[in-house]
């Protein structure tokens, strides 16, 4: 007997789930089979030992412990590539919901700038949403309009998503209500998946920091990872200790404190200021001293990181070659390097300029080579 697919529409909807966890949407769900369940060694961390890409965190902290300024400097190192704390980041484009701050962070970000002398006009790709999201509520459809600006403002594809803070994203919702939290994390949740990022939330801890985060649980056992920040009024030192990692080890601390900057003057001649993030010696976090690096060297290890990312691969078992370690044809990375402005020159000087920057890294470990392969070494 042939059935009958007339109708068909109406017959997955009943079946499927939409986005949020309501109806009126097609959902693919994943069947893996026990054959198929093989170790995954394609990992990308965001930044090495803390993020990876495409998955759930939380940053949580009370109130004025630093938690906003320690977020946006990471998400500001993570779009301009810069290692973060002495750890790796992997460069990707950043959108920064200040659902809190609204346009208060734009002097954040104006002394992230003047800190690290960054140009105006400088090619990074962040940018942040002034306005206040409803992610608790599906019916609001910010989640769609989300999704829709981002792809517009040419940030698809994506690596990290932050969402400042739960309390106003959850627009009106309780946090103490697993309805509410749950409607929250789904949103998180569809975010990662359509953008294919990560999607990381910071959140106000309750009146007994030892309980974790405020509200209800749901949110600590959904995320990946969990950071905990903490301000010691005595010493001045801020530190953020991971306490959660789901498939790794719960170990790293970061210690930094918070650095004034001055703006200039408003038109009742009054100094505007904001603050920065920096490392703090206390034994903990702060980063290895390492040899620093020229312009051209910096290039040169930037465009090795996206072409390992664009078309790096598993080499053969060598002795050589660390296990399960991505690299890249030493050739992909020279034609990368030409075309990123490793040199203005002609070709012989691109030549010349590839060949000292190559030299000078291996110099500084900080990449390794067998012909033809070229990797970067963890620092």
């Amino acid at each position: 007997m042939t059935p009958d697919f007339a109708d068909y529409e109406e017959i997955k909807a009943r079946h499927t789930r939409g986005r949020n966890g309501y109806g009126g949407g097609w959902r693919e769900l994943e069947l893996v089979c026990f054959a198929d369940m093989r170790p995954r060694l394609d990992g990308r961390p965001l930044v090495k030992g803390i993020l990876e890409r495409e998955q759930l965190s939380v940053m949580r902290g009370d109130a004025g412990c630093g938690k906003t300024f320690l977020a946006l400097d990471l998400s500001l190192h993570v779009a301009a590539g810069l290692d973060w704390f002495g750890r790796r980041v992997n460069q990707g484009a950043v959108i920064y919901i200040a659902a809190e701050a609204g346009r208060g962070i734009i002097n954040r970000v104006a002394a992230f700038k003047r800190a690290h002398g960054c140009d105006d006009d400088a090619a990074i790709p962040f940018a942040a949403v002034t306005s206040a999201v409803d992610l608790c509520h599906a019916e609001a459809g910010d989640v769609d309009r989300l999704i829709s600006l981002i792809r517009e403002a040419n940030f698809d594809p994506l690596a990290l998503l932050v969402i400042d803070t739960v309390s106003r994203a959850l627009a009106g919702g309780n946090e103490n209500s697993p309805d509410d939290m749950g409607a929250l994390v789904r949103s998180l949740d569809t975010l990662r998946d359509e953008l294919r990022c990560h999607a990381a939330a910071v959140h106000h801890v309750g009146k007994d920091v030892s309980k974790g985060g405020r509200g209800h649980s749901l949110l600590h056992c959904a995320v990946d990872t969990e950071l905990e920040v903490v301000h010691n009024e005595v010493t001045g030192i801020r530190t953020a200790t991971i306490v959660k990692q789901r498939d790794g080890p719960t170990e790293g601390q970061i210690a930094f404190q918070l650095r004034q900057v001055e703006l200039g003057y408003n038109v009742d001649g009054d100094l505007i200021t904001s603050c920065i993030v920096e490392a703090a010696d206390n034994g903990a976090g702060a980063p290895k001293k390492r040899r620093h690096l020229s312009a051209q060297q910096s290039i040169a290890l930037q465009q090795l990181t996206n072409a390992i990312n664009t078309a790096g691969c598993l080499p053969p078992a060598s002795v050589h070659i660390p296990t399960n370690t991505y690299c890249v044809d030493e050739a992909i990375w020279r034609d990368y390097c030409y075309r990123g402005g490793v040199s203005s020159g002609a070709e012989k000087g691109q030549q010349k300029a590839f060949s000292r920057a190559k030299t000078a890294l291996l110099d500084a470990k900080r990449i390794g080579c067998w012909d033809p392969f070229v990797w970067i070494i963890s620092q």
